[in-house]
């Protein structure tokens, strides 16, 4: 990670969760500190950010487009909290919070000077609401046990839960939890649509004050009372839209933007040389927490015996599909599914190889072999069947996934299985869903991004969706119904402490490589780059890049 000058920002003090008895975490930033840093560069008067996400809703509720994911990192709506460089969660609008000894009770202090974009004070009330309206009527299922929400005076409020749920939910805080106007939003009858010009009033450090829809640009200014992390030093932000990330990249190689931005969507190692050579852009290299995965269609014959799943993995060309994911910087991943670079990731687990004649003696120990002399295996009661790998629909990672798919069907009829890879559910994203829903296939490629496998962990979307707060739903290994995995993740969302969520992540990395349910295509390097000529202050987040909570505190110019 590099990190050059810090100008805004001097330092958090945060209690390890990792404790018995209350936990405690509290930003010391003081004035001094701020103006001693802030001597040593100018301010940057705007900030030119580059995005290939395009404008969707300006509703600070929207979690999609350029708007939405842009707000992430604490711009129009302040967060309650924000990761760090090594993804443990701080203080961000909060002054503190205090976890009760029995993970009940999450107790918050807030500043009372911060303000609404349309000029009306934040209070208790407002912290108060929050709670409620995503318990109530947006359904959160992370605050679904919350039984009271008690306002202690002006600057602190404090959740109770029913459950230890303190814990999790500080640590799954990271994208969705953030202040909300109870003077707008209490008054809303349908707020997914609701698309009025105050849907955009948060608190955070930044106000909306223009959009371009035809130059594709966002244009946002400083609001001083909501610098939560110390004295802000970007007075103004233009997010820009980009329709490629090679027009994005070359948009930066010619000085007109300054970083790039792009939640979950790094630039593609395919595209470095577009930048290569340019002294003056850092390709911007992190371990990526993310990433491409398979789960296996466990309601199909063939995949409910463990011999088979482990010879499918075991015939699979791990270094080309490495290759295929991340060209040189890619690793062949272990078994356990979670990347390095998460917490709680465990290396003891094995590494996945190539040798297919261990898979086919695999396949040959458990009856799966030609009966018919037709040259493809068949089911151990001798009827033929054929073997479907498919792929999420994705406009993004649509050609990667099909070059994956093909060399997975090669290997797979490598040892004799009669694979192919199905077209029929790409055609559109409504006939994916329903393949999708009804497991209508045998391996399933699909993606992890960075805030699920880095919270709710890649194994989100594996758990069974009648557990609540998990992936399941989603389709991509709803197939798996394992009263075992269930337990490992509730332990997970149970956790009380670092340690006993470490322990969490290391049991179901250790289920997962036992049982072979799913696995990770490969251990990826991602970039997100930026230009290195005008300004200091950068510090490169592993899997986020330079654009995160704190770069509007700490950037300044040469």
């Amino acid at each position: 990670m590099k990190k050059l000058l810090s100008m805004a920002l001097a330092a958090f003090l945060c209690a390890s969760l990792a404790v018995t008895g209350p936990v405690m975490a509290e930003s010391t930033e003081t004035e001094a500190q701020t103006e001693a840093s802030a001597a040593n560069g100018e301010h940057v008067k705007n900030l030119v950010v580059g995005t290939t996400s395009t404008l969707d809703t300006k509703s600070i509720l929207s979690q999609s487009g350029s708007f939405g994911k842009f707000n992430y990192n604490s711009i129009v709506y302040a967060n309650f909290f924000y990761p760090d460089e090594n993804g443990n969660m701080q203080p961000y609008f909060l002054k503190s919070y205090e976890i009760s000894e029995d993970g009940c009770e999450l107790k918050m202090t807030f500043p009372t000077t911060a303000v609404w974009h349309d000029g009306e004070p934040v209070t208790a009330e407002d912290v108060k609401f929050t709670f409620e309206f995503r318990r109530d009527v947006m359904g959160s299922s992370k605050l679904e046990n919350v039984t009271d929400v008690r306002i202690d005076s002006d600057d602190t409020v404090t959740v109770v839960f029913s459950e230890p749920d303190a814990y999790y939910f500080v640590a799954n805080s990271m994208l969705t939890m953030f202040m909300l106007p109870k003077h707008i939003w209490e008054n809303v009858d349908d707020y997914e649509s609701y698309a009025e010009e105050d849907a955009a009033i948060g608190c955070g450090p930044y106000k909306l004050v223009d959009i371009d829809e035809d130059a594709g640009t966002i244009t946002y200014e400083a609001v001083p009372e909501n610098a939560y992390l110390g004295a802000l030093t970007v007075d103004s932000i233009t997010l820009k839209s980009y329709s490629s990330q090679d027009a994005l990249l070359m948009a930066m190689a010619n000085g007109e933007v300054d970083v790039m931005y792009d939640y979950a969507n790094p630039i593609s190692y395919t595209l470095l040389d577009v930048i290569s050579g340019n002294e003056d852009i850092d390709i911007g290299e992190s371990n990526y927490k993310g990433n491409n995965q398979v789960t296996f269609g466990m309601t199909r014959d063939a995949n409910q015996e463990h011999d088979f799943r482990e010879a499918a993995i075991k015939s699979l060309d791990w270094n080309l599909i490495a290759q295929l994911c991340n060209g040189e910087y890619g690793e062949v991943p272990g078994s356990g599914i979670i990347a390095p670079a998460n917490r709680g990731y465990d290396d003891s687990l094995w590494k996945f190889y190539q040798d297919t004649e261990e898979a086919a003696k695999l396949l040959d120990g458990v009856g799966y072999v030609d009966a018919d002399g037709d040259g493809w295996r068949d089911l151990p009661d001798g009827t033929a069947f054929t073997y479907k790998v498919a792929s999420q629909y994705t406009t993004k990672k649509q050609e990667l996934y099909n070059r994956i798919g093909e060399v997975i069907v090669s290997s797979l009829q490598e040892v004799g299985i009669n694979a192919y890879y199905d077209q029929e559910s790409l055609a559109s994203s409504e006939a994916n869903d329903k393949m999708r829903e009804e497991n209508d296939y045998d391996m399933f490629i699909g993606y992890a991004t960075t805030g699920v496998a880095s919270y709710d962990t890649a194994y989100w979307y594996f758990v069974s969706d009648d557990v609540p707060g998990a992936g399941g739903s989603y389709g991509y290994g709803n197939s798996y119904r394992s009263e075992e995995l269930n337990n490992a993740y509730i332990a997970l969302t149970k956790a009380n402490s670092d340690e006993e969520y470490v322990e969490a992540v290391k049991n179901l990395q250790k289920l997962g490589s036992d049982e072979l349910f799913a696995f990770a295509l490969c251990w990826e390097k991602c970039f997100f780059p930026y230009r290195t000529d005008k300004y200091q202050g950068f510090e490169n987040y592993p899997s986020i890049g330079v654009v995160h909570a704190k770069t509007f505190y700490e950037l300044t110019t040469k």
